[in-house]
């Protein structure tokens, strides 16, 4: 019996030992959960702390600089801080402008009280947007697919009206197959006016004589295009004469004209009572092999006809099929440098520059650094005056986009899946835009260290985006407009919309060195309540997590 008892203590000995470590662990567990669900409190505070101040302090127009924080509070006796990255742009529109097919570049009209985006379609409808808004303000049928960017340039014996050139496929006996028309421009829709012949599809867009500061243009109304058989035209674009043809010559290679000619004002001379006037005319001619930069002069004599005549030819080393960069053009003066960038479907780079005299209005051409991007570019390169310096962007069908200083080396790079078959453009923040062949144009922005670009964000309506972005800035940030070769042209207005990543912990430093966990993980979008849910915020997701 004594061996009983003795057993019996034993084992409420055990039992009683048990019973204090399960109460004693359930204590600990209890204070664990106590302080996790203090730290939490804490976390949970912070984190709503940054959504206010995210929803009442000014917005970085650039995502990858938007580093607004840190922020502090004292909660349960406990130290929080919260910090905020910007993860992406949300634009405040995105919006379908019209269905059709859009394979070239629109353009920016400002001038005679005008401010429009103009863009065609394939089918030949030409169209104008007010521009910052999805407002279609006319529509006209040219006749035949658009071929090019327009060009227009004021109205000189007609103030408050321009001279809209579009370049057209026209297959009225007046254009030919391939033909730019004159319309006239004011405040309405565009009255037609004639058709300007060309040799061939006209892929580069037309241009006007420029003129250096101080000097009168020789040939105000004229207007100048190449095309794809290589022959430049010289057109009286004056309505009341039905715009004739003034000369027409093919270049000097035989190949296409590859970029919008760059015309400025030459030497007027007098000679026994005759007055001789120019206009030196540079034009980028490229085959399947070679590209040359072209100088030619077109002279009139009074009470002659006018000449077209070569003066001389600039190889360069970017082999053929190129495309080449719209100028920089900065206020035209004597002794003024235009540059443009050369691209080869090889990817080989070659700046090109144009020379005004000092002492006169004569020019001359020479070829300048030499580069490297990737291979297989369609479109031409964007120059870009930036903040901080020159850029030039330049795409790929690899979808590698890079970005150059004006030495050509490489300064950035974005290495996309998608081919790029646009030009890309900068906007007066630096961000860049491109479309793609997902149906997407994206905004790459620079990073605050390392070279590899940082997507900002995309937008588009599916399609292959092949009318390039035009971009300016609006009431609330950049707005651009872009077409798809399926799906449309589209509009998007970028405002202070962001997608933020938020980060809190108990600290009181916001590196968290030494933090306990848990942390908190958030993501927001934040933003005006009319494009963000009603009320100007909506949570994607959160989690507590345990950093190593």
């Amino acid at each position: 019996m004594l061996s009983g008892v003795l057993i019996i203590v034993a084992m409420l000995a055990i039992l009683i030992g048990a019973l204090m470590t399960q109460l004693s662990s359930a204590f600990q567990l209890s204070r664990i959960a106590a302080t996790r669900v203090a730290t939490e409190a804490t976390v949970n505070s912070a984190v709503e702390l940054g959504i206010e101040n995210l929803q009442n302090s000014s917005v970085p127009p650039v995502c990858v600089r938007d580093g607004r924080g840190p922020w502090y509070l004292t909660l349960n006796g406990k130290p929080a801080a919260v910090t905020q990255t910007c993860n992406a742009i949300v634009p405040d529109l995105a919006t379908s402008l019209v269905s059709g097919s859009f394979t070239v570049d629109g353009m920016h009209e400002t001038l005679s009280g005008i401010n429009d985006f103009v863009v065609g379609d394939q089918s030949g409808r030409l169209r104008a947007y007010a521009f910052g808004t999805s407002n279609l303000r006319w529509s006209i049928n040219a006749g035949g697919a658009i071929t090019a960017a327009g060009f227009a340039w004021p109205d000189e014996d007609n103030p408050g009206h321009a001279s809209l050139l579009v370049p057209n496929a026209g297959t009225r006996p007046t254009c030919g197959g391939h033909c730019v028309t004159l319309y006239d421009q004011s405040a309405g829709t565009p009255s037609y006016q004639c058709d300007m012949p060309a040799g061939g599809t006209v892929t580069a867009t037309p241009a006007a004589e420029l003129s250096p500061s101080g000097y009168q243009p020789n040939f105000p109304g004229y207007a100048f295009f190449g095309d794809s058989s290589g022959l430049i035209s010289v057109y009286d674009a004056d309505t009341t004469l039905n715009c004739p043809v003034l000369a027409q010559q093919t270049d000097l290679s035989g190949g296409a004209i590859v970029g919008q000619p760059l015309v400025f004002t030459g030497i007027v001379t007098t000679k026994q009572g005759s007055t001789t006037s120019v206009a030196d005319i540079f034009v980028v001619t490229s085959n399947a092999v070679n590209t040359w930069l072209e100088h030619w002069k077109y002279t009139e004599t009074d009470g002659s006809s006018g000449v077209l005549a070569a003066i001389s030819n600039l190889p360069l080393v970017v082999g053929g099929t190129a495309v080449v960069s719209r100028p920089n053009l900065p206020v035209l003066n004597l002794n003024t440098k235009i540059s443009q960038v050369v691209a080869g479907r090889s990817g080989a780079l070659e700046i090109v520059t144009i020379n005004a005299s000092k002492n006169s209005p004569t020019y001359t051409m020479a070829s300048g650094p030499t580069g490297t991007a990737p291979s297989n570019v369609t479109r031409a390169p964007f120059w870009c005056v930036c903040p901080g310096g020159d850029l030039i962007g330049v795409g790929s069908t690899s979808g590698a986009l890079q970005l150059l200083n004006s030495s050509l080396s490489v300064q950035w790079t974005y290495p996309g899946q998608a081919p790029i078959n646009t030009t890309p453009v900068a906007d007066s923040n630096g961000d860049w835009y491109f479309g793609a062949d997902d149906g997407y144009v994206h905004d790459v922005e620079m990073p605050a260290s390392g070279s590899q670009l940082f997507q900002a964000a995309k937008f588009g309506p599916g399609g292959q985006i092949q009318s390039s972005p035009v971009e300016a800035g609006c009431s609330t940030g950049p707005c651009m407009y872009f077409g798809s070769s399926t799906s449309g042209a589209y509009f998007v207005l970028l405002g202070k919309t962001r997608v933020s990543d938020l980060r809190a912990c108990i600290s009181a430093t916001p590196d968290c060195a030494g933090a306990p966990n848990p942390r908190l993980w958030a993501r927001v979008t934040v933003g005006p309540p009319s494009v963000v849910g009603g009320m100007g915020i909506s949570v994607q997701g959160w989690s507590y997590y345990s950093p190593p």
